[in-house]
């Protein structure tokens, strides 16, 4: 059976809540920092509708994850999200985390620290911009506090939106995953081994089986080993599709290597040694 070329990553209900929560954090950003510098706010002017907006697209940011619990499979992903395993602790650990082999499953640490941070920073903001809007007639102490977290969240959010921003933006295959739903079986065993090789029912390290495809090609490529970035080559490329496909033949046919297979001859088949 010839081998899948991608794999679903992604249900349309988990798309529908990343796609709706960005839209409501963006125009968040956007009217935060229309009220907070004042050369955005005379640009922009109409500052009480900005402030409408602002308030409800906070109150709202929180619904798209809610009606996502309604789905089976945004459920699921929810829990893996808020499930830290030994594979996590190590990939936070180590530099070599990209190259490690580790059984990284559908989501690696980053991503769960990412999501645990976004969603706790979300709720202090919710939970500060209450007061904000409507506690005029709260302690004073109370909103000068809030008002100070509240800021204070908001920058640190933005931060981690930029960065998360900017490490998609480097990896076309996870960005096509969040968009189709769908990523290739090569970056699926790369990035998210433990997770791929259950969807594909194979063993963690059996990538091998799979044909060299652009998408391992490219991966090796970025991952060629120290000796053989010595060996040299001006087309890394095509350097680690040989390498590929020199595995892969291995893989299928162990005598195409017959360096690393004992020799068998008969005495016929034997030359006639020299005097």
């Amino acid at each position: 059976m010839t081998p899948p070329r991608e794999i679903p990553r992604f249900a349309p209900s988990s798309r529908a809540v990343h796609r709706a929560t960005a839209v409501l954090g963006i125009v968040c950003l956007a009217t935060a920092a229309a009220l907070y510098l004042e050369p955005v706010a005379e640009l922009i002017g109409r500052r009480a509708l900005v402030v409408d907006v602002h308030i409800w697209s906070g109150l709202a940011l929180p619904v798209p994850a809610l009606l996502g619990l309604l789905s089976r499979a945004t459920r699921a992903d929810f829990r893996l999200l808020n499930r830290f395993t030994r594979a996590d602790r190590e990939w936070l650990r180590r530099r070599d985390r990209r190259r490690a082999g580790l059984p990284v499953g559908k989501f690696n640490a980053g991503q769960k620290l990412n999501a645990s941070l976004s969603a706790s920073g979300g709720l202090v903001l919710l939970g500060t911009g209450i007061v904000l809007a409507y506690g005029r007639h709260w302690p004073l102490d109370l909103r000068i506090g809030a008002t100070f977290v509240h800021d204070w969240t908001a920058f640190a959010v933005l931060l981690l939106v930029a960065g998360h921003v900017y490490l998609a933006s480097h990896d076309e295959d996870a960005r096509r995953g969040m968009r189709t739903g769908s990523v290739p079986v090569g970056w699926a065993l790369h990035q998210h081994p433990a997770w791929a090789a259950g969807l594909l029912g194979v063993k963690i390290g059996e990538a091998g089986a799979m044909d060299p495809d652009e998408e391992r090609v490219r991966h090796r490529a970025d991952d060629l080993l120290p000796e053989e970035l010595a060996a040299g080559s001006d087309d890394p490329r095509a350097q680690a599709r040989a390498i590929l496909a020199d595995s892969d033949e291995r893989e299928y046919d162990p005598e195409a290597a017959p360096d690393t297979v004992t020799e068998h001859r008969t005495s016929a088949d034997a030359t006639d040694p020299v005097d």
